[in-house]
């Protein structure tokens, strides 16, 4: 196994820990488990120069590990776990209502344009696309977020109205929240994104033919260019 393989190989396992972890820590409600979700997704971010071995990011995966670890005798541990599946999607959702502002190139625009290189098309109706595409990326993203920290607010027990000692008005098991989190969170967005490769092949037929795996694979290969150039 080569190296990029090895290290897509964990990549890909730091992704399965992300929700396989937070419901492990929720079904226990051990703080120390709490802290096992964040680490991951630190490690996940951090990945690139984690493998390549730079001083850098392995002081600043230790500042941040130590950082968690601090909030242990606060009695906050659970707290990244639980503001993390709203933040997510909430800087998502700015990284494409972002692109949106006037003069700006939008972000499903600019992932066609980066992906298709030559045969991207630049005809209106594609544009027209591509910006309604990513104003309906930043609403559900932003939704989604919204629906995340409500679920982490009301959440009983351990939500952040519990952890602040104000009694939920409309206490909500807290089973509900690890259940978005964890599994319809991502099923929405799966289904998001099936959903709209099969509608641009529908009203696009101009656009180059490509298998959905072979889309993933580019947004994945692209990624890290269009949020560096948001």
């Amino acid at each position: 196994m080569n190296a990029a393989r090895a290290r897509a190989v964990v990549a890909g396992a730091l992704i399965l820990a992300w929700p396989l972890s937070t419901h492990w820590a929720t079904v226990n409600a051990d703080p120390y488990l709490a802290l096992l979700p964040p680490l991951v997704l630190i490690s996940l971010l951090l990945l690139p120069g984690l493998w390549r071995g730079h001083r850098r990011s392995w002081l600043l995966w230790l500042a941040l590990a130590l950082g968690l670890l601090a909030l242990l005798p606060l009695g906050l541990a659970t707290l990244p776990m639980e503001l993390l599946p709203a933040l997510l999607p909430a800087l998502a959702a700015a990284l494409f209502g972002a692109s949106l502002r006037c003069g700006r190139e939008p972000l499903v625009a600019r992932f066609v344009r980066l992906s298709e290189g030559d045969a991207a098309p630049t005809d209106a109706v594609t544009a027209r696309y591509a910006r309604a595409v990513t104003v309906a990326w930043a609403l559900l993203l932003a939704a989604m977020a919204t629906i995340a920290l409500l679920l982490a607010t009301l959440a009983v027990p351990g939500g952040l109205l519990a952890m602040a000692g104000v009694a939920a008005p409309w206490p909500l098991p807290r089973a509900w929240w690890s259940l978005w989190s964890n599994a319809i969170a991502y099923a929405v967005l799966g289904i998001a994104f099936v959903l709209e490769y099969a509608l641009r092949r529908r009203l696009l037929p101009q656009t180059p033919r490509r298998g959905f795996v072979a889309f993933a694979r580019a947004l994945a290969t692209h990624w890290p260019e269009l949020k560096r150039r948001a």
